[in-house]
C-alpha cells in the first residue's frame, strides 16, 4: 500500500533515532491528527486489558500474525506459541523486526500473495481485519483467512466497536517530515455487519472481552 510508506518510514525513524518529526494523519477536511508511534515500541506490562484477552486465548499452537507491523508483540507470543510467523506489507516494518532479532519475520502481501499452509491461530491486531478501501477487498480477506485457518481453530482480532451504520468508509493521507502521501481508505464496520460477512464463509463470530471502544472477537468455522 503505497499511500502507507510514510508510515513506515516515520516508523524506522522511531526505532533508530527516536523520529525526526511528527507523524499525522490527515482527513478529507484537512483536519490534522498526529500519531504516538512510541505506542508500537511498548513493553508487556503497557499492554491494556483488551490485548491481555487476546493473549490469554492464545495456546501452544501454529500461529500467523497478518501486519505484525514491527512484530512488537513478539516477545509475549513467543512466550505461548510453539510456532509463530510474523507477515507484514512494508520492508521497512519487517526491518525493524529484524534488527531487534525477532524471527519467522517476512514482507508477504496476503491480499495479493498465496500462502499454502494452515494455520491454528490467526491474529489480526487493532482493527486490521477491517482496513481496506471497501466491503469487496473485506470480504476477499476473509476467504484468504478462511483458506488458511486450520478446520476447529481460530482467528482472534481486536476490532473497533462503531454502533451506527453497518460501515462507512474514512479517507486520509499521510504527512511526515514535511512530506505528504496520496490518498487511502480504512473502512469501518460495526459487529453485526462483520458478523453477516463471516456467516456468508461459514464463519462464526464471538466477543470474548470488550471495554467502551474495543472488542476482542473469536473467529471460528460454523
Amino acid at each position: 500500500m503505497k499511500s502507507m510508506d510514510l508510515f513506515w518510514e516515520a516508523l524506522y525513524d522511531y526505532y533508530k533515532w527516536k523520529q525526526k518529526t511528527p507523524f499525522c494523519l490527515i482527513d478529507k477536511n484537512w483536519e490534522k491528527f498526529e500519531q504516538d508511534l512510541s505506542w508500537y515500541f511498548r513493553n508487556n506490562e503497557w499492554f491494556d486489558s483488551i490485548e491481555k484477552a487476546l493473549f490469554d486465548n492464545i495456546k501452544w499452537n501454529n500461529l500467523l500474525d497478518i501486519w505484525c507491523a514491527t512484530a512488537y508483540y513478539f516477545p509475549i507470543l513467543s512466550e505461548k506459541v510453539k510456532n509463530i510467523e510474523w507477515i507484514d506489507i512494508s520492508s521497512l516494518a519487517i526491518k525493524t523486526a529484524h534488527e531487534k532479532w525477532y524471527k519467522n519475520t517476512k514482507v508477504l502481501d496476503i491480499m495479493n500473495e498465496d500462502i499454502n499452509k494452515k494455520y491454528d491461530i490467526i491474529t489480526l491486531m487493532w482493527n486490521n481485519l477491517s482496513i481496506w478501501w471497501d466491503i469487496e477487498w473485506t470480504k476477499k480477506l476473509i476467504s484468504k483467512l478462511k483458506k488458511i485457518l486450520s478446520e476447529n481453530w481460530k482467528i482472534l482480532s481486536i476490532f473497533k466497536k462503531e454502533d451506527d451504520e453497518d460501515y462507512f468508509i474514512l479517507e486520509f493521507i499521510c504527512e511526515y517530515n514535511w512530506k505528504k502521501s496520496e490518498s487511502f481508505k480504512w473502512i469501518r464496520i460495526n459487529l453485526n455487519y462483520l458478523e453477516k460477512l463471516l456467516n456468508e464463509q461459514w464463519l462464526k463470530l464471538k466477543v470474548l472481552s470488550e471495554n467502551d471502544y474495543w472488542s476482542c472477537l473469536e473467529i471460528k468455522y460454523i
